[in-house]
């Protein structure tokens, strides 16, 4: 039996005075109970926003910094090995898609699915 259900029930026995506080009491909490609900997704839409600005400029950076060293290579200012450039390449397409696959899961999360009760 959750409070508000032993409040409910106190109330229902007790005087009408009574039973009308622990209405208005049992409202107020319902009312404190949504707006902080509603502080707690204001916030996770603000933060989520920081995090997705931060990350995209992050891999943007790095993508950037990887184009640059191919382009370098291809034009020879610098010389790195086949065997380097490979790697580069193949670690740089992980971490994006790693990184995209993370932040989308976050930003997307599904809700859990509420199950019914049979009776």
């Amino acid at each position: 039996m959750s409070i508000q259900d032993t409040i409910s029930d106190d109330a229902d026995k007790s005087s009408p005075d009574v039973k009308s506080r622990a209405k208005e009491e049992e409202y107020q909490e319902k009312v404190r109970s949504a707006k902080i609900k509603n502080d707690i997704e204001e916030q996770d839409k603000a933060e989520r926003k920081t995090y997705a600005s931060t990350i995209t400029a992050i891999v943007c950076l790095w993508l950037a910094f990887v184009a640059i060293v191919f382009v370098a290579s291809g034009k020879g200012n610098l010389h790195y090995s086949d065997n380097v450039l490979i790697t580069l390449l193949t670690t740089t397409t992980a971490n994006v898609i790693g990184l995209f696959v993370i932040v989308a899961n976050y930003l997307f999360k599904s809700k859990p699915v509420k199950k019914k009760k049979i009776k």
